[in-house]
């Protein structure tokens, strides 16, 4: 008789189209997949998707429907995926309940919870392990952020503690800028670091670095956003950094490291790490690195065809991301960037034609937003 296959829940809250891409590389690891969150959600349109649950679309009450879902559930989950920020932080919210600490990705305890839910933590206990960071300081007021300004300079970069998609990060251009900056919470004031920005997917089983495969972000859709196209690029020193994150976060799971080439030095400069998967998580291959053998890794599913995950140093190609470039395009009135989509074929297979309602809910997507031309940018 075969063994079932491992049955994974996948928790989501924010409308991301990057998460609907998870599906086909879970069900390329033999995966049962079941997908628990908001109507109309980007992840419940995936045709791999073999069990759909709604819940409410405000948080609170559907963190309630989530822990009842799990109490009532005939036969537990091998493993529940945390999808998205929303839910991170509503759980965090929770974190003395147990049912939480069953089904948060850290292996670390309550320190790994802040570590990965409070940006503020994250950049402390980086700093103190001599992982490299933008200079900051953490503000409480209006008068400890001006004094900030005045010693990290301008442009400033101000984050909450906690945030997602750029939309808790802004760039004061100066003091002006830093007078109308509304000061309700307490804030992290860093340095700017000019150079190119990077990213890396990376898969921890239990907090051990288990793979990773790392790009440039040659386009991004808004200053803040999402990628839009990467360049494959590998960073050996990227190694150690990750390594160190791991030991911190305790993570278990598919997540995504951001960071910085300083222009002046040369080094890489950390600059967040995003604690669920990110769009960038299946396409390991490009670049060596198999991204389901991963997955399937992290999940103890035997029989994974690769065990050295160590990306290719010759690929170093441009891979436009679809629908984001497309979109990035469209709202830049990138006319000559749209064009590129109708004329290299070669993009083309990027397009995930294998999820159908998928591929023709993004096309609808890019129409209405041609006739509009009104973009939003999605993770």
């Amino acid at each position: 008789m075969s063994k079932p296959a491992q049955r994974v829940l996948i928790v989501c809250h924010a409308f991301w189209e990057g998460l609907s891409r998870l599906p086909y590389v879970l069900h390329q690891t033999g995966c049962e997949i079941s997908v628990f969150g908001p109507p109309k959600n980007y992840v419940s349109r995936s045709k791999f998707i073999r069990h759909r649950f709604y819940s409410s679309k405000e948080i609170e009450t559907a963190m309630d429907q989530l822990q009842q879902h799990l109490n009532q559930v005939a036969e537990p989950y091998d493993f529940v995926l945390i999808g998205d920020d929303p839910v991170l932080y509503a759980l965090e919210r929770r974190r003395e309940e147990a049912w939480v600490k069953e089904i948060f990705p850290s292996r670390a305890g309550l320190g790994g919870m802040d570590f990965i839910t409070s940006k503020a933590s994250f950049i402390q206990r980086c700093q103190q392990e001599q992982i490299a960071v933008p200079d900051f300081e953490i503000c409480h007021d209006k008068p400890s952020l001006r004094v900030a300004a005045s010693r990290l300079g301008y442009p400033l970069v101000i984050k909450e503690a906690q945030g997602y998609a750029g939309l808790a990060v802004s760039i004061v251009a100066d003091q002006k800028n830093l007078e109308l900056y509304p000061l309700d919470m307490p804030v992290i004031a860093q340095r700017f670091v000019a150079g190119r920005l990077g990213s890396a997917a990376v898969f921890y089983k239990n907090g051990q670095l288990l793979a990773w495969f790392s790009y440039y972000r040659a386009r991004t859709w808004g200053a803040l956003g999402p990628s839009a196209a990467i360049e494959f690029c590998h960073f050996p020193e990227l190694q150690q950094i990750l390594e160190k994150l791991g030991c911190l976060s305790g993570f278990h799971g598919a997540c995504g490291v951001d960071f910085i080439q300083d222009d002046k030095s040369g080094g890489l400069v950390l600059l967040e790490q995003n604690f669920r998967p990110t769009l960038t998580v299946g396409l390991g291959l490009h670049a060596g690195v198999d991204s389901v053998a991963a997955l399937a890794g992290i999940l103890g599913i035997a029989g994974s065809s690769q065990t050295d995950f160590r990306q290719d140093t010759s690929v170093s190609k441009l891979l436009p991301l679809f629908p984001q470039d497309v979109f990035r395009a469209i709202e830049a009135r990138d006319w000559r960037g749209l064009l590129a989509w109708c004329t290299h074929v070669s993009w083309w297979r990027e397009m995930n034609w294998r999820e159908s309602k998928l591929f023709l809910f993004n096309w609808r997507q890019i129409i209405r937003r041609l006739l509009s031309s009104q973009v939003r940018p999605l993770r």
